[in-house]
């Protein structure tokens, strides 16, 4: 049995060493070419990726050869065994001799693992830690849609009471009461509802309890802020609602810079009230300061404006931008916009101009996703751990059907904040794009339960319909659309009649408009519509129909499966930008296997997909 010394020995005749040092070597140069090549020719991250793979299969196999075979003047040839005293001779060789090649091999081994780790680090999901689902169930709570099923201390924060000189601070006190409500969701052992929930009843003069029973919460923070000049006065008192007793109660008497030292005080003193941990090292960590309080109040009329949807989130760039252009260095500002910018592009009647057409809505939406995309780098470049600008940056990565990347970044938002409800909102988003009904079910039960937003609405009966529950899906859609009072989200209107065209509900087809792209349709086209379903007769059909959102289903109702894939081809292809989820609906089970269809879905990145519904 030859001794290590002999069998190192072998392995330098036989060149093994300097093979391992070049291999490595040479991967690694590879590599650092291969990344601006990808760039530069447009390339996904799995190109790296494959590289790398083929790269370490290669390794092995190049050392079994050089073990193998040499090279000689007559070609490639079978390594002959040692002559007589040849290994010998290696082994008698100083250090200085036998070392080198050794320490190659090490070096090449090394280039090589670097490679790899720096291609990793290239293709990892960009400010976001990506979380397996089953990590994500535990850390991010997503399983709890039932509020009854958390048990963590549940609080809401009820609108503050403005009591100013001149009564004209309501924003400000409203946007402090939203602020600690935000404060408070950053500890992860309270459930804090949201603020849409408390601020629907905001005039509503109820008991304890009954805000409790109402809003399914134990406790209630409520309080008064006076403003005058550079001084506030904050109170806040924390009530149990079982007994409407108090268990806590302060008042803060401060300079108006320290506002944001108010905010962390009152959320430790709730947390010490409630024997919750903060999960922090400091009350301080909880909040996100800003030296400039003008930037603070412009964005908090910024998220409000926001919440609205619609026309207002032109009023909220305007808002989060003049806070980035007071301070440019304040991560919340640039995550609001982030957020504004890329919802922005789902509402292209509040653009201005006239975008007619599928191809005009796509031209526009490309500058506000990258826009968005770098106003979330921004923020995250400030603040990693800011939840509001990787729900951005996940939408972002959506939206062009990179479904890995988005979904590491809503994981990401919620592992940071379990209680966002934009978090969940797109995320399920997402899910539900991608044909995974009943998780994305799940999630949207959670985001209405958190939030009662139109929009909350519009999203969870999509993801009803798609999952063959037509008569749940519409009766959601008449809360979103009783919510929706100003008509911001016109996405109820168009899915209105997309579901009632599936229910055979004719009469009230058109009883909400039609959602027809930007401007209405024709009360002569709304006829041709109903008397075509009413008669079974496509023939009657305008051609202005050809774009219209539910054109697809209203073939499908009509028997047309070749041209209603046609339309969903020509929706996809004109407008890449674009909400998908409603391809899964049970109304296009039939044309599931058909040859366009499985081309749509191999354009979107979801070759194989199949809906996935919750079990009958």
């Amino acid at each position: 049995m030859k001794s290590h010394q002999e069998f190192f020995a072998e392995l330098k005749r036989r060149k093994v060493f300097k093979v391992t040092g070049v291999y490595g070597v040479v991967a690694f140069g590879l590599l650092q070419v291969a990344d601006p090549l990808a760039t530069a020719l447009g390339l996904p991250d799995t190109f790296l990726t494959y590289i790398v793979a083929l790269l370490l299969l290669g390794f092995p196999v190049a050392l079994v050869l050089a073990w193998a075979f040499e090279v000689t003047p007559d070609g490639m040839q079978k390594t002959e065994a040692a002559a007589p005293g040849e290994i010998e001779a290696i082994v008698a060789l100083p250090v200085s001799k036998r070392w080198p090649a050794g320490l190659m091999a090490l070096l090449g081994v090394g280039a090589l693992i670097a490679g790899a780790w720096w291609v990793g680090r290239q293709t990892a999901p960009e400010g976001a830690t990506a979380l397996s689902r089953e990590e994500a169930s535990g850390a991010v709570r997503l399983p709890m849609t039932n509020l009854a099923d958390d048990p963590r201390p549940s609080i809401a924060v009820l609108p503050f009471a403005d009591m100013s000189p001149d009564g004209d601070q309501e924003y400000f006190s409203d946007g402090m009461a939203e602020e600690i409500l935000n404060v408070l969701a950053k500890i992860t052992e309270l459930r804090v509802a949201a603020r849409t929930s408390t601020f629907a009843l905001k005039d509503q003069d109820l008991t304890a309890a009954e805000w409790g029973d109402t809003l399914r919460v134990a406790y209630l923070i409520e309080g008064s802020v006076r403003k005058s000049g550079n001084q506030v006065r904050i109170t806040a008192q924390l009530i149990d609602t079982a007994d409407g007793s108090h268990l806590w109660t302060d008042a803060y008497t401060r300079p108006l810079v320290d506002v944001f030292q108010i905010q962390a005080e009152i959320a430790e003193a709730v947390a010490q009230a409630l024997t919750v941990p903060l999960g922090l090292q400091a009350a301080s960590d909880l909040v996100t300061p800003t030296a400039d309080l003008e930037a603070y109040d412009l964005y908090l009329a910024g998220r409000a404006r926001m919440k609205e949807r619609g026309p207002s989130l032109n009023e909220a760039i305007r808002l989060f931008e003049a806070a980035i252009a007071r301070d440019s260095t304040w991560a919340p500002a640039w995550a609001g916009l982030a957020e504004a910018k890329e919802l922005l592009g789902w509402y292209p009647e509040v653009w201005g101009g006239d975008p007619v057409s599928l191809e005009d809505i796509h031209a526009g939406m490309v500058p506000l996703q990258e826009a968005s995309e770098n106003a979330a780098r921004r923020a995250l470049e400030l603040d990693p751990n800011i939840a509001s600008a990787h729900v951005a940056l996940g939408s972002v990565y959506r939206n062009r059907n990179d479904w890995e990347k988005g979904e590491a970044a809503y994981l990401r938002a919620l592992s940071l904040d379990p209680d966002n409800g934009e978090a969940y909102q797109q995320y399920a988003e997402l899910l539900s794009e991608m044909g995974r009904i009943d998780e994305g079910l799940r999630l949207a039960e959670r985001a209405v339960a958190m939030d009662r937003l139109p929009v909350r609405y519009l999203l969870f009966s999509g993801i009803l319909g798609s999952d063959d529950r037509l008569d749940e899906a519409i009766e959601a859609l008449r809360t979103g659309i009783k919510l929706d009072s100003e008509g911001s989200v016109t996405g109820l209107r168009r899915r209105w009649v997309n579901f009632n065209i599936q229910a055979g509900t004719y009469d009230s087809l058109f009883a909400y408009g039609s959602g027809f792209r930007v401007q209405e349709l024709t009360e002569e086209h709304q006829a041709a519509v109903i008397e075509a379903l009413r008669n079974g007769d496509p023939s009657v059909l305008p051609p202005e129909l050809e774009e219209v959102e539910w054109a697809p289903t209203l073939l499908m109702a009509l028997g047309q499966s070749d041209e209603a894939v046609e339309a969903m081809r020509r929706s996809v292809a004109a407008r890449p930008f674009q909400n998908t989820n409603w391809t899964w609906g049970p109304i296009f089970d039939p044309i599931r296997e058909h040859p366009v269809f499985l081309q749509i879905l191999k354009d979107l990145d979801l070759e194989g997909a199949v809906p996935q519904r919750t079990p009958r």
